[in-house]
């Protein structure tokens, strides 16, 4: 983890509409079965939560920030990974040792 102490001011826009997506994984790796769903009208907090009773304790999940730009500006729909990542993803090095399960 690297932090960096950052002037707030260098913002120059905020959207208060954000969409996560949830992801919930069921079965054993390495593939796995996925439920997919868009939550809106919602903070991270709240969608944690959700998150977290849908799966249970016996499934994973993962949330994303849906975005419909590029970061270079192309019009594509995108995702930003905030917790987890897709589970029937190869994990890459950076994946390595990190708890991943939640």
């Amino acid at each position: 983890m690297r932090v960096t102490p950052v002037d707030e001011r260098d913002c120059g826009w905020e959207d208060h509409g954000a969409v996560f997506r949830v992801y919930v994984f069921s079965g054993a790796g390495p593939s796995y079965s996925a439920e997919t769903f868009d939550i809106s009208d919602s903070d991270v907090s709240e969608v944690i939560a959700w998150a977290r009773t849908e799966a249970g304790p016996d499934r994973r999940w993962s949330i994303a920030l849906v975005r419909d730009l590029m970061p270079d500006g192309t019009p594509e729909r995108g995702l930003v990974w905030l917790i987890g990542r897709d589970f029937n993803d190869a994990p890459d090095d950076e994946d390595q040792g990190r708890r991943l399960h939640f």
